[in-house]
């Protein structure tokens, strides 16, 4: 049986289907094209857009505000770094700006009709206020005061060092950080003139007296006066003599074997005495002198050694193998300037004149070490350029006796001498030493220095071996004729290397009133 039925077909428009049949061409040309796989964990496409940057700063201190008015109405206003600083709108076309924390950000202005503009914000330091405290200390000085982040930095011109300590010392209470660039007006090279000069004097005086008295005028006696021990003989019995009968003293059978103590012995050979005396007096004088001079920059350390160094054995291991140290001496003379102010200079100077002293010295392994004897000075002081300062002084005056005395005989009067020996020292010690700083500025090129031997000439051969001269004659110049001038003849230092040299120091003498 067949029955009726009625169907009902719904169908999408004809666009539909094209539409679909064109995504589908799309998508599967896509991943060939692009090379890229669409699905979950594929990459995800953006598209950066720069806004238009005006290139203009925003200065605001920390923990401090500033109003912002711009010509045109805001919409909105965004802070890219809220931990630096962040901003509230006030009007229209204005907005408050506070600083939190040091750094950099932005600031993003939405304008009506969609445009945007960016802004820098910079949050610094308060400059107006540590500018007014270094024009309070300073007032003469030419200093600039920057900030970049919590960092101050100090340009400009300060007249003195002790200014530019002051004003850094006042940045870092606004700021933990700071750096120094300010630079200090005027000559900032010292020269230092250092003068060591020392007096020793000693004195010795000696008596004493010893001898012998033995032999066949002396029989059943012998007597042996050793105070002091001057007496270099041995005095007794000869040997494999018999005891039993007389005995016979002898001396020294291979002759007498004198030492240096006695100074004076004589003696009678029939009687078999001999007297040693030993009387000395000794007067002693040593005298050091030097000068150093040394140049440096203020604030800088300088360090002058004339000597040498002294080998010294060490010892090193089980093994004992021996390595060599040295040890310097000489005249040795290290100091730091400070130019605090026009007319001030602060030293930190330490001169020394060491030289070797044999009679401390000591063995190491074969080796004779030698002590060093040593005057050292080490202080800071402060003076005017120009001025002398005895930095170090030393009198000492040391007196050593000694007097040996056989007991009863040695204070009989006059004869008690015979029995007795003495010793009598004194040394006195004389010291000083100056120090003088003078700032100094270089010479100019057509400006010479003397040397020493500057004036100094190779001989000739007649000078040397027919006249035994190791020195030529000077060097002789001539000048035009004129006022002062009466020709040829022998010219002075100045003379030669210019009027200049007049005005220095050192071997050619004091400076005059130009002297540099």
């Amino acid at each position: 049986m067949i029955r009726n039925q009625t169907i009902t077909e719904s169908r999408f428009p004809s666009f539909f289907w094209t539409a679909v049949a064109a995504f589908a061409a799309v998508a599967a040309s896509c991943p060939s094209l692009c090379g890229q796989t669409v699905g979950p964990g594929g990459p995800v496409d953006f598209k950066v857009t720069e806004l238009p940057h005006t290139g203009k700063l925003i200065s605001v201190a920390v923990n401090k505000g500033v109003l912002v008015d711009f010509n045109v109405p805001l919409r909105e206003v965004r802070i890219a770094n809220p931990d630096i600083a962040d901003a509230a709108p006030t009007g229209p076309k204005q907005i408050l700006i506070n600083g939190k924390s040091f750094g950099t950000t932005q600031l993003v202005a939405l304008l009506d009709g969609e445009e945007q503009r960016i802004f820098d914000v910079a949050v610094d330091l308060d400059m107006e206020r540590l500018q007014a405290s270094i024009r309070s200390a300073v007032p003469h000085a030419q200093v600039r005061a920057s900030s970049v982040l919590d960092t101050v930095v100090l340009t400009g011109t300060v007249p003195d060092a002790e200014s530019a300590q002051k004003l850094a010392e006042i940045a870092e209470i606004y700021a933990k950080r700071v750096v120094n660039h300010l630079r200090v007006a005027g000559v900032q090279q010292v020269v230092l003139r250092c003068t060591v000069a020392e007096v020793n004097r000693t004195a010795t005086r000696q008596l004493g007296f010893n001898g012998w008295i033995a032999g066949d005028n002396m029989r059943d006696v012998f007597g042996v006066s050793q105070v002091g021990g001057i007496n270099p003989v041995n005095i007794g019995a000869a040997g494999g003599v018999n005891v039993t009968g007389r005995i016979p003293f002898a001396t020294d059978q291979n002759g007498l074997n004198l030492t240096p103590r006695p100074t004076l012995s004589f003696g009678f050979p029939r009687v078999q005495m001999q007297v040693f005396i030993q009387a000395l007096r000794e007067n002693g004088l040593l005298r050091v002198l030097a000068e150093p001079n040394l140049i440096a920059i203020s604030g800088q350390e300088a360090e002058f050694l004339a000597g040498g160094e002294i080998p010294i054995p060490v010892p090193q291991g089980m093994n004992q193998s021996i390595t060599i140290e040295y040890r310097e001496y000489g005249v040795k003379l290290r100091f730091t300037p400070a130019v605090m102010g026009p007319n001030a200079i602060r030293l930190k100077v330490a001169p020394e004149v060491s030289e070797p002293d044999y009679a401390t010295a000591v063995t190491i392994s074969g080796y004779v070490v030698p002590g060093l004897t040593q005057r050292r000075v080490e202080t800071t002081v402060e003076l005017a350029g120009g001025q002398t300062f005895a930095i170090g002084g030393l009198l000492s005056e040391r007196v050593r006796g000694v007097a040996r005395k056989v007991p009863a005989l040695g204070d009989v009067p006059v004869l008690g001498a015979l029995f007795s020996s003495v010793d009598y020292q004194s040394q006195e010690t004389e010291l000083v030493v100056l120090v003088t700083p003078e700032l100094v500025a270089p010479l100019s090129p057509d400006q010479i220095a003397y040397v020493p031997g500057a004036e100094m000439v190779n001989p000739n051969d007649c000078e040397l071996f027919f006249g035994g001269q190791l020195e030529g004659q000077p060097a002789r110049v001539t000048c035009e004729p004129e006022p002062g001038c009466d020709g040829p003849g022998p010219v002075k230092t100045a003379e030669v290397f210019g009027p200049a040299v007049r005005g220095l120091r050192g071997p050619v003498g004091p400076a005059g009133e130009e002297g540099g």
